[in-house]
């Protein structure tokens, strides 16, 4: 089904249209290449010829006049990019001149790609995403249902809100349906939560044995190796081992010594002391009583513990997680800064799912693999005893489960649906009437048709004659109803395909999935019921009220995320020994750092220009910890000052930009350059062409990234890209992998052994450069002032992403005139980022079809 929105010409009729129209780019390749098709391809590739069916005599010099005209045009691209054309039997092609036919012929397909993919205003009725899908879940149920098993929905360029990506196969409605029964059953069955009570835990009690225990093993098993290699005559089985090869193995216990340190310290008989170990099952942890399924609710957490004062920053943090392995989930840090002869408490909250079998641990901050592991090792050979510990614990306490909004939400489902029933009501009238009140809910606010609830009565009636009871009847036609498209859609109805404003209802979906990826709340749905929505004032004051609302964290993480494409930070294993400091804490607190700096401005209603270059970070004290920024304490992230000069301020100097410009092991400045060009210059590449040779003559030598850079700029078909995109990559290049300030680029050579390399070589950094205008610069600081010059460019880009997820489909060419007005009115705000959302939410293409 398709939608059509109304003439652009109705937006913003304060401002005069003309001055915004803008000239469609040529996509007209200049005539001169002709002459090089003719001398170099038509050979074989002409009309009469046609070798391998390509006829390019025919071909429209226009390269978007069609698709199959653009995919022609491709092949060529491609054919020319990867040297198999011409072929090595013909004259060859002047490098100048395949410089000038491959840049424009690039710089055309961008445009023809864009032009033939523009839906001319037109949106689709969407499905929803998963992240939609979870919310209107919990908020119809109160229950948040696992969706690890559906699509997760997001377009490798695009947005999960894209209509024409969210397609649905009976596959996927039978994983919706068995959701729904799963979790209407966890809502409507009979439950008897647990008391809540107190538990103290003293670690001790365990480890202290344990780790007694592990000792003498050792010694016992070192002295049986010892005895069997000093004599010849009796077997390995004698002394307990299976051959002479696991003798050799266990005739020095190396972690032996780690073992009897922890004996010796005082405290570890009074408490835990947190150490990593690689012979007893990884970093020790306090492990919290397993919660039963039906104890779902909030936790609270006391920890009493201290730092020993001579360990890395790094290990004065607890962590505390939930699960193992992949599927382990990080909950939170808190930072223990009190000193042995004075502990503190720490406090901490979590909260059970209900139906969930959760299991949470607390440990010390973490690698991802055998980070850890690795660098215990490391350190062993340098100290003899391994990692340093860093944290002390004497005792925990666990206290729960407590009310929580999620366990009142889930009663106030349950109750709504399963709603009091009059004693003058048949059970079959009963029954209906839950069946039309939860449709109409679940539809959100249109009726169900008369049959559609015939036949879900039918369903019930069947459930009840089987032997089921009314609740458990219910969950058949229940669970239909969510797995109907008028629950997984968010319909718009057409009328004979003519453009038409959104209904007051419609326009309450599209902005609270907009804003809330979620259905409209009551409030909402009152006001669309009595048309006042429709009021431009009405509807300023509720995108005000819902921008306040905490539901909006969904629109800044779910936008942000994806504009920003932060989905590279997750697809890097960074080395532990490599980067000691980078681990699981710092990487989730530095995306977190993105979205809090993105709600910081949205709620202090701040210019956008801040995310290009600002005197302020918004960080909590793990992240200054990394940074190096003193006077920071507490884990709540908050707006922190920063001098002039300072390395931080703005998204080039955040953790998480930097790390996404990264293979986990070396900065790239291609990768860098390219993200600044695309996300901040509002100035995208083209893709990387298929097929780029790759530079053989390099195999096996060791260069720092210039001299990698300027080979590639060598080959005229990466040239063209390649000789704008570097230097800006350059000019962060003072930073590593990890985002952390370096005057040398450090390249690993050798094996690895504990993970580090055996040895490695370094080169000076350059970070000179210059950006798209001309504007050169000679070191970080300048690359980023002369980035944020370009303010307006960034803005644009900005508003075209906003257009494309708020909308449901990509920006196309004709958004380019409703672009420009928000742009406009968001500047006339001096760029505040609520003005934009403002601004396209008043606009004729939101609320029309």
């Amino acid at each position: 089904m398709v939608f059509h929105r109304l003439s652009l010409a109705l937006l913003f009729p304060v401002v005069c249209q003309a001055a915004f129209a803008e000239e469609l780019p040529s996509t007209e390749m200049p005539s001169r290449h002709a002459e090089l098709l003719e001398n170099h391809c038509l050979d074989c590739h002409d009309s009469a010829t046609k070798e391998a069916n390509i006829d390019l005599e025919s071909l429209s010099m226009n390269v978007a006049e069609d698709m199959a005209t653009a995919e022609l045009w491709s092949k060529v691209l491609g054919a020319l990019n990867s040297g198999e054309m011409p072929p090595e039997d013909s004259e060859p092609l002047r490098d100048a001149d395949k410089l000038a036919f491959l840049e424009d012929l690039s710089e055309k397909m961008v445009t023809a790609r864009l032009l033939l993919s523009d839906s001319g205003g037109d949106i689709m009725m969407r499905r929803l995403n998963r992240r939609e899908y979870a919310n209107t879940m919990q908020a119809l149920l109160g229950v948040r249902p696992d969706v690890t098993t559906l699509p997760d929905d997001q377009a490798t360029a695009g947005f999960d809100t894209a209509g024409a990506s969210l397609f649905l196969s009976s596959d996927q409605i039978e994983q919706y349906h068995s959701t729904a029964i799963a979790n209407l059953q966890l809502l409507l069955s009979p439950r008897k939560s647990p008391e809540s009570k107190t538990v103290r835990i003293q670690p001790e009690e365990y480890y202290t044995p344990h780790y007694t225990e592990a000792a003498e093993q050792m010694r016992d098993i070192g002295k049986r190796a010892n005895a069997f290699l000093s004599q010849s005559e009796k077997p390995a089985s004698e002394f307990g081992l299976l051959d002479a090869y696991q003798a050799k193995k266990q005739k020095v216990q190396e972690w032996l010594p780690l073992m009897e340190d922890y004996m010796a310290r005082p405290e570890t008989q009074t408490g835990i002391t947190l150490i990593m170990t690689i012979k007893q099952g990884g970093y020790t942890k306090v492990k919290l009583p397993t919660q039963h399924p039906d104890a779902d609710g909030k936790y609270h957490v006391r920890v009493r513990a201290a730092m020993y004062p001579d360990a890395d920053e790094r290990h004065h943090y607890l962590e505390f997680s939930s699960g193992f392995g992949t599927g382990r989930k990080l909950l939170g840090w808190r930072k223990v800064s009190a000193p042995m002869d004075d502990p503190q408490i720490i406090d901490f909250e979590f909260t059970h799912e209900p139906g969930a079998k959760q299991q949470v641990w607390i440990h010390q901050r973490s690698h991802q693999d055998r980070g850890d592991k690795n660098l215990a090792t490391l350190h062993m050979r340098e100290n003899g005893i391994g990692t340093p510990p860093g944290i002390w614990i004497d005792w925990v306490e666990l206290n729960g489960p407590l009310p929580s909004d999620q366990t009142k939400a889930i009663q106030a489902a349950r109750d709504s649906i399963l709603f009091e029933h009059p004693s003058d009501m048949e059970e079959s009238e009963y029954a209906s009437e839950v069946i039309r009140r939860f449709a109409s809910r679940a539809f959100r606010g249109s009726p169900p048709a008369e049959e559609y609830l015939r036949r879900l009565r039918q369903h019930y009636q069947t459930a009840r004659d089987q032997g089921q009871s009314v609740t458990e009847a219910l969950v058949s036609p229940l669970s239909i109803v969510m797995a109907s498209p008028s629950f997984l859609y968010q319909v718009e109805e057409s009328a004979s395909g003519q453009d038409r404003d959104l209904s007051p209802k419609e326009l309450a979906v599209r902005l609270s999935y907009f804003l809330w990826s979620a259905p409209p709340d009551k409030e909402l749905m009152a006001l669309s019921e009595s048309g006042e929505l429709s009021d431009p004032s009405i509807l300023a004051a509720q995108t005000e009220r819902m921008l306040r609302d905490p539901r909006s964290k969904a629109f800044i993480e779910g936008f942000v995320h994806q504009w920003l494409q932060m989905e590279r930070l997750d697809m890097f294993q960074f080395n532990g020994a490599d980067f000691p400091n980078f681990d699981n804490a710092v990487r989730e607190n530095a995306r977190q750092e993105i979205f809090e700096t993105f709600a910081y401005l949205l709620e202090s209603e701040l210019p956008l220009e801040n995310l290009l270059k600002a005197d302020f970070v918004v960080i909590n004290d793990l992240l200054a910890g990394y940074y190096g920024i003193e006077g920071v304490e507490g884990h709540e992230f908050r707006k922190v000052a920063v001098p002039d000069g300072s390395l931080r301020g703005g998204l080039l100097g955040t953790a998480a930009v930097l790390a996404m410009g990264s293979d986990g092991q070396r900065s790239s400045p291609v990768e860098r350059g390219a993200w600044v060009l695309r996300h901040l210059l509002n100035d995208p590449p083209p893709p990387a062409p298929p097929n780029v040779p790759q530079l053989s003559r390099l195999a096996g030598e060791t260069l720092p990234a210039r001299e990698l850079a300027r080979a590639h700029q060598e080959q005229p078909q990466c040239a063209n890209c390649h000789h704008k995109i570097d230097p800006i990559g350059f000019g962060l290049e003072n930073f590593d992998a990890a985002g952390q300030w370096r005057d040398q680029e450090v390249i690993g050579l050798g094996k690895r052994r504990y993970g580090r390399w055996q040895e490695d070589v370094r080169f000076e950094i350059d970070p000179a450069g210059k950006v798209p205008n001309g504007k050169q610069f000679s070191n970080f600081l300048e690359l980023r002032d002369a980035v944020a010059e370009y303010d307006d460019e960034f803005a644009r880009g900005f508003t075209e992403a906003l257009i494309a997820y708020g909308l449901g489909r990509p920006f196309g060419f004709t958004d380019q005139e409703l672009a420009s007005q928000i742009s406009l009115q968001a500047k006339q705000h001096h760029h505040s980022i609520v003005q934009f959302i403002h601004a396209l939410i008043q606009s004729p293409a939101f609320q029309t079809r």
